[in-house]
């Protein structure tokens, strides 16, 4: 089962826009869903900085400040 990392921010607009999108696609597609703060480790921020919110499959990231849920879907098809 393919699984998504997101990464986000407390009190991030965009980040609960993603959440929101990521839920509807959930409701599609069978997948899971791990949800990280950039701001919990020092190598995440280094890394996204203020990208957030990031989607990642692996070591691909999907998507970046806003979800393209049929790119998103895509990446999650292709993933199984």
């Amino acid at each position: 089962m393919p699984k998504l990392i997101l990464y986000g921010r407390r009190n991030c607009h965009l980040c609960e826009v993603a959440k929101e999108a990521v839920k509807r696609l959930q409701r599609r597609l069978d997948f899971d869903v791990e949800e990280r703060d950039v701001d919990d480790h020092p190598d995440w921020v280094r890394r996204f900085g203020d990208e957030v919110p990031v989607g990642m499959i692996g070591d691909r990231k999907v998507f970046k400040f806003r979800v393209d849920q049929g790119k998103l879907e895509h990446a999650l098809l292709a993933d199984r």
